[in-house]
């Protein structure tokens, strides 16, 4: 078949693609971005929130025999996003597949979408899942649980948390889920338009085990070989607090209605029985404990001990500005530019220009970190290090290490500088 995968960038509609071609269909991807991997003639530019009407669908639809819809946000960029991308284009579409003459078509939603729901992000699927299972297409609704991708943003959060020594999740031994491997998402539903027949009109496509977030997290860290951790429940009004204040912060893909969704899962909101989707792959979906292996540890920790080294280091270029012009005496700084060779006359200039450069510095490592700005601190504290050993010297021997400790800096400076994308 000629299948058109709408969301073909994301991490379903990626995997998705690449199970299609390895089993002799055309896949076409359709979205904003096509990636890099995907040959031109594969991919189709198109803004799913202009496409609100069924004739804007159809010159996407010629000669496709079948339609998978992967295109979903959990976080409105602006108001009334939900209902465009998953309820209005959706319904359009529908209705195009029905008069292109569409064989099949799969609508990718989430266990919890219901026309009662608490939050827009379920109401919006809820809505679209009806229209398409009131037409006489060829369709199924696919709803699952978590689904686990190392390429997901919520996948690498939980990844990231796995390896911290310790934290606080809302509800952590509360909420229930039943993960799911994007591979075996991707295969469930590429079977499902190979089946003979009339599809099942719904589909919870639930991993083998209900797990706490905990327990969850526990699988991750057992995958990936980390150390024990202790994962303790933070209390829902910090949370809530914390939710409100991610989307300023952050892309972390948190929020209040996430918050929601959680406590809804306390009462197996998203959970589901694994027998459906077990006879359509023909095996149980792998287990949650072989998603991570040992590979991906290192990255998990650099996730966030990467941006805590970064703060870390600009504080301390600020607290080194402050302390050289308020906290420590000018008379033994400038005894100390002396013994460089600055003349009395320029030394307080001098001590004021650093200060200021140093809490340049920090306050561009917080505001506009750059590439460019580790080699700029790399200079600067070779620099620093290479004169005070030469006029200096005796600072090598100083107990608390001024010099010493530049070496571990150097180390930190030059691995961000490295890890830093262009």
């Amino acid at each position: 078949m000629k299948v058109l995968v709408l969301g073909g960038s994301g991490l379903l509609g990626s995997h998705c693609m690449a199970v299609l071609e390895r089993t002799g269909h055309v896949a076409i991807g359709g979205g904003r971005r096509r990636p890099g991997n995907i040959a031109p003639e594969n991919w189709r530019h198109l803004d799913f929130a202009a496409l609100t009407t069924p004739q804007s669908w159809h010159a996407l639809l010629a000669d496709i025999d079948a339609v998978i819809n992967c295109v979903g946000i959990i976080r409105e960029a602006d108001a009334g996003d939900f209902d465009t991308l998953q309820r209005v284009a959706p319904v359009a579409l529908f209705s195009a597949c029905q008069q292109c003459g569409v064989q099949r078509v799969i609508q990718l939603s989430a266990l919890g979408s219901t026309p009662d729901a608490p939050v827009a992000y379920w109401r919006s699927k809820a809505a679209a899942d009806a229209a398409l299972l009131a037409s006489p297409l060829h369709a199924c609704v696919v709803r699952p649980s978590f689904v686990f991708g190392t390429e997901g943003a919520s996948s690498r959060l939980f990844l990231a948390l796995a390896t911290l020594p310790i934290l606080a999740l809302p509800l952590a031994h509360q909420a229930r889920v039943q993960p799911i491997h994007v591979e075996d998402l991707a295969e469930a539903i590429c079977k499902l338009l190979r089946l003979p027949g009339t599809m099942p009109r719904e589909l919870a496509a639930v991993g083998p085990r209900a797990l706490s977030l905990a327990d969850y997290i526990g699988s991750l860290r057992e995958g990936m070989q980390a150390p024990a951790s202790l994962v303790w429940t933070l209390p829902m009004p910090l949370a809530r607090v914390a939710a409100s204040l991610t989307p300023a912060l952050s892309d972390l893909p948190v929020s209040a209605d996430t918050l929601t969704m959680l406590h809804s899962s306390a009462s197996q909101g998203n959970t589901a029985d694994v027998t459906p989707i077990s006879a359509l792959l023909a095996r149980k979906p792998r287990d949650p404990a072989r998603f991570a292996t040992p590979a991906m540890r290192v990255g998990a920790v650099l996730a966030w001990a990467a941006p805590m080294l970064r703060l870390a280091l600009a504080s301390l270029w600020l607290i080194t500005a402050w302390a050289s012009w308020f906290g420590w005496p000018h008379a033994e700084s400038r005894a100390w530019l002396g013994a460089t060779g600055i003349g009395a006359s320029w030394q307080e200039a001098t001590l004021l220009a650093a200060s200021l450069f140093d809490a340049s510095i920090g306050v561009a490592l917080l505001c506009r970190p750059r590439r460019w700005l580790w080699l700029l601190q790399l200079a600067l504290v070779t620099g620093y290090t290479g004169i005070m050993s030469l006029c200096l010297p005796q600072f090598w021997l100083h107990p608390f290490g001024p010099l010493s400790k530049n070496l571990p800096l150097l180390a930190a400076m030059l691995m961000l500088w490295r890890l830093e994308q262009r």
